[in-house]
């Protein structure tokens, strides 16, 4: 009787045999890496920042103010457009323009390999192929605040989609409601606290 094979042991011990690939492989990649002294934010200032919120501010107005409570000393922040540029004031967020290369954002950030990473966008990259494609070569966690049209189904999907990815969390922030509770979001979010979170993966 003790000669005899149990398949689900089989199973079970060729399997742990097998490369560690998929959700589990993603998840041990991240959780953990990266230089836990940075954090970087990465802030959308395409054109389309420069839409109201709700008939109020500009939607860079609001990430603006939102960012000027923010310690400085604990981020490493980058705006990105056409183009991506490291900001060491809120003076960069000023003005809008051009299209959504995030892209080259996550590109940019891959060589500090960050311990956490918080993409703050209206979910309408360039190219969303390119994007998590990028996302993958970075190290840490990337959690996503959608600050679009909270009826733009397939910008939400996607943010959470990359969020996902990162293994982190995302939030959907109506910018109508002010730069205070945008910045607490920032904030939770950087810190890998819990508040303000939502699910990634739900709809």
């Amino acid at each position: 009787m003790s000669g005899l094979i149990n398949p689900l042991a089989a199973i079970i011990q060729q399997a742990s045999q097998l490369p560690d690939t998929g959700v589990a492989a993603n998840y041990h990649q991240r959780i953990g890496t990266g230089n836990p002294d940075i954090w970087c934010l990465l802030l959308d200032t395409s054109g389309s920042m420069d839409a109201e919120c709700k008939g109020k501010e500009r939607r860079i107005d609001v990430l603006r103010k939102a960012v000027e409570g923010l310690d400085w000393r604990n981020y490493k922040l980058f705006t990105f457009d056409s183009v991506v540029a490291e900001i060491t004031s809120p003076d960069g967020l000023w003005r809008c323009g051009g299209s959504t290369a995030l892209d080259l954002a996550l590109d940019r950030i891959v060589a500090l390999q960050p311990a956490r990473t918080v993409v703050i966008s209206d979910g309408e990259p360039n190219s969303e192929l390119d994007a998590i494609a990028a996302a993958k070569r970075l190290t840490g966690t990337i959690s996503t605040i959608h600050i679009g049209d909270d009826r733009d189904r397939d910008a939400i999907a996607f943010m959470r989609k990359l969020a996902e990815l990162g293994c982190g969390s995302t939030y959907i922030q109506d910018l109508g409601r002010g730069h205070v509770e945008l910045s607490a979001t920032i904030v939770a979010l950087a810190t890998g606290g819990n508040r303000l979170m939502l699910p990634p993966s739900r709809s």
